[in-house]
Parts: C-alpha cells; structure tokens; sequence
C-alpha cells in the first residue's frame, strides 16, 4: 500500500520550524505607521517593540536588519513577551542576529514555555528531543510537547499523535494517536487532516472506513495544499473499494498537485498516472509513469534509504506493467487493526454530507498504444 506523502515526511513536516522565522513568531499586516510604530516601541511598549523586532526580522514594510530585530526582540523579551523570547530562542538556534548558540536558545525557549507559550513549549520538547543546548531526555521531550498540545496548539498535537502512532520515544497507541489527530484537524491543521483520512483508510487506530477516509480528504483538499489534493487524488483512483472511484475528479486533483509544484516531485507523477490510468487514459498513464520512475531514479538528493528507493522503484514498475496491459491500479484491501471503535467526536460525515457510493462501470479503454509523447510542465 502506498504511503501518502503526510506519512513520508514524518514529524518533521509538523513542525512550525518549517516557516520562515519571522512567520512563525508572529505575522504582521500592512497598515501601520513607521515612524508611529518607532516612538511607540522606544516609548517601552513590550508588543510594539516585538512587532518592530519582527518587521526588522522579516524585512516587512521596512529594510530587513537582523541586528536591529535582535535588539528590539531582546528590549521586548526582557518585558517578559513570550512571543519575543520565543523568537530568541529560534534566532540563537539558527544563529539569525546573533551567533549560532543553542544553550542560550535553549534558555529562552524554557522561560518562554515555563510562561506557558505552546510554541515555545513545542520548540523546547525539540531541544530535549535532539539534544539541542540540553542533554537528550526523552521523558521531558514528551512532557512539554503533551503540555504545549493540552493547550490546543495544533501543530503539536498533530506531532503528538505521530509519536504515538509510530512508538517514537513513548509507547504506542494507534487509537490515542487517532483522538489527538482528530483535534489538530479540527484546530485546521491540514496534515491532520490528511493523516487522520489515512488511518480511516488504513484501519489503523479506527475502524476502516472509506467515507470519513473521503471526506477529511476533501476537506483538506479545499486548502492550497498540494499534497492535500495529490492524496485525495490518489485515493479517488486507486481505494480498494471501486465504489470511490473518480478517475475524473482524480486527474483535475492530481493535475492541480502537479502544477503547483511545477512537477518536481515524482510521488506526485506516479499520482497522476494513477488517475489518467483511472480515467482510462492508458497511452498518457504509461508515458506519464515512466516519467515518474526516471525521477525516483535520478532524485539523489533526497532522504530515501537505498533498500526504500528499492521498493518504491518495484512498486512504480508493477504500475507501469499494469496500465500497459489497459488495466487500471487498485490498492488491495488493508487489513484494519481489530477492536478499533469510533471517534465519537468525529462528525465529519454531517458536516461534509459525503454521500453512500454504489459501483461504477470501468472506464472505456483507448485506442493508442501507449507510446504517445506526453509533456508535463
């Protein structure tokens, strides 16, 4: 079974840190007055003095400088802005503003989340997770990343539940994993979404079920999210139940995915082929899946161990066998983990109105060979 691209990235792919820094330390808007902005902060306002610090940060309505943003960032910590200390710690990880010093990032991300800010409570569970400026300690890595997620911040409760459900450095629980999925989801988090959508459809941690699998797909395919809308692409071709499957609605998501990211990702290619395959556009799934597999082979710089890249080359090659024989790809049946029992939180199916689905006839086969040239951008 193919595993969609939340699955891939792992936890890292929840983290805030994959912002740029002045993003994640707070954003600001456009309307403001300079020299208004100035007086205010040199008057000792601790939230103009942060808001100055991050403009000077991220160049935002004024030059960037990061000298100045340590400063005014450092004027505004020491008023006890949480968002200020938490940004400190980050530049002091990065060495943005300051020489690259993890122990003292380490100080201000502590003050910050003994404070009690998520974020910085998340950034200090990283510290003890990594041994960044701190001695590795798992147990306290654990505890911070559970009190920044008991305080409703999506990102870490959707990095929470990774840990459950994969045991990483706590004792696995596929069905806590599941609960703690479905609050980041409803917080907005759109991995969780994902994630959550792919243990409906796996049976993992909840019973299968590929209704609710659909409807968080969609509902995370309504953001800009490529990789959103590549997943439900991938399910709409290939779900073990041919009942959901859109071959159309397929191609127009995985096209989507495609072009967004300029065609650059070969999970995203073996998505299309997969859906023009379900389209019964088999000459174009053909050309279009060989496309993908000579990108799996020259993607070098990526984080695939060799006996991984093995499999996934095997895995694209049976495809490719398929589609030449006219035949689309269909997952196989997963095999759910027994005794999983609803989310009862999960409304879902009321909100999206997803509807029952019954079988459809199989795409009309084409005509062509396979061997017509196919561009993708």
């Amino acid at each position: 079974m193919k595993i969609l691209r939340f699955a891939l990235l792992g936890a890292a792919a929840l983290l805030v840190g994959v912002l740029p820094l002045h993003a994640q330390n707070g954003g600001v808007g456009d309307d403001f007055d300079p020299a208004a902005l100035q007086q205010l902060a040199e008057r000792g306002n601790a939230d103009a003095q942060f808001e100055l610090g991050i403009r000077y940060l991220g160049g935002e309505g004024m030059p960037k400088d990061e000298k100045k943003a340590a400063e005014w960032l450092t004027r505004a910590a020491e008023k006890e802005k949480l968002e200020a200390m938490n940004a400190l710690g980050t530049m002091n990880e990065e060495g943005v503003g300051f020489p690259k010093d993890e122990k003292k990032a380490f100080e201000w991300y502590e003050k910050a989340a003994k404070y009690g800010l998520a974020l910085a409570q998340q950034n200090l569970s990283q510290c003890y997770e990594l041994g960044k400026g701190v001695e590795k300690n798992q147990a306290e890595a654990n505890k911070w990343l559970k009190r920044a997620a008991d305080q409703d911040f999506a990102p870490s409760q959707a990095m929470y539940a990774f840990k459950l459900e994969r045991g990483l450095g706590i004792d696995k629980n596929t069905r806590e994993a599941a609960e703690w999925y479905l609050k980041a989801a409803q917080n907005g988090l759109i991995r969780a979404m994902t994630h959550l959508a792919y243990l409906y459809y796996t049976g993992t941690g909840v019973p299968l079920d590929y209704r609710r699998a659909e409807a968080w797909y969609r509902r995370a395919a309504r953001s800009d999210d490529p990789w959103a809308r590549n997943d439900l692409a991938w399910f709409l071709a290939v779900c073990p139940d041919d009942s959901f499957h859109d071959g159309d609605s397929a191609v127009e998501f995985a096209r989507n995915a495609v072009e967004k990211l300029s065609g650059k990702q070969y999970e995203m290619i073996d998505t299309l082929a997969a859906a023009l395959a379900r389209s019964g556009k088999f000459g174009e799934a053909v050309q279009t899946q060989m496309k993908a597999i000579v990108m799996l082979d020259g993607d070098k710089d990526g984080d695939i161990k060799p006996e991984e890249k093995a499999k996934l080359e095997q895995e694209l090659s049976e495809r490719l066998k398929t589609y030449k024989k006219q035949s689309p790809f269909t997952e196989k049946d997963p095999t759910p983990e027994t005794g999983a029992k609803p989310l009862v939180e999960d409304r879902i199916l009321q909100e999206e109105a997803v509807p029952r689905r019954r079988a459809k006839p199989a795409p009309k086969k084409d005509q062509d060979s396979g061997d017509k040239p196919v561009v993708i951008s």
